[in-house]
């Protein structure tokens, strides 16, 4: 299965830097943004999987970003990690009203951030193999997942090691 394109949105060069090679680093495809107006020209022309996106940019914050895609009707809407320096109970509660997904505090811990990654991989990995199995699709192998086999399945990635 083709790796995850994951979008690297934050207007603090090191930081961005430190997410761009960790996410590369880890296998995953990546394109970037220095400000939230060049995020979503990346959001409207190319297919993301998941955005990282920082609250405070110039042009349009992370928080705006996350509203757009959610009203958009792009279609497939891409899992959403919002990162910030701001850790008050209000800034979280609007970063997930304006529909993310997951709220990571500056610095991100990187082994939080990989976990987290891996997990959204491997349930796009199933979901994908449950598609072609409902569709009747002779890609897919094995007898098929049941929800069961699922619930276990993140059972055990929450477990894994980093």
């Amino acid at each position: 299965m083709k790796a995850l394109t994951i979008l690297v949105a934050d207007d603090e060069m090191l930081a961005r830097m430190v997410l761009e090679r960790s996410v590369v680093q880890w296998g995953y495809q990546m394109v970037s943004a220095a400000d939230g107006e060049r995020a979503l020209e990346l959001l409207q022309t190319r297919r993301v999987d998941v955005c990282l996106l920082d609250c405070d940019m110039p042009k349009m914050s992370g928080v705006d970003i996350c509203k757009w895609l959610r009203t958009s009707g792009i279609g497939a809407v891409p899992y959403v990690i919002l990162i910030t320096g701001k850790e008050q109970p209000h800034d979280i509660q609007a970063g997930y009203e304006a529909g993310a997904d997951d709220y990571l505090t500056k610095p991100c811990d990187l082994k939080y951030l990989r976990r987290r990654l891996a997990t959204i991989a491997e349930k796009s990995r199933r979901q994908k193999i449950c598609l072609e199995q409902e569709a009747g699709s002779e890609k897919s192998s094995g007898a098929g997942l049941t929800p069961l086999d699922i619930y276990l399945s993140d059972l055990r990635l929450m477990r894994r090691k980093t």
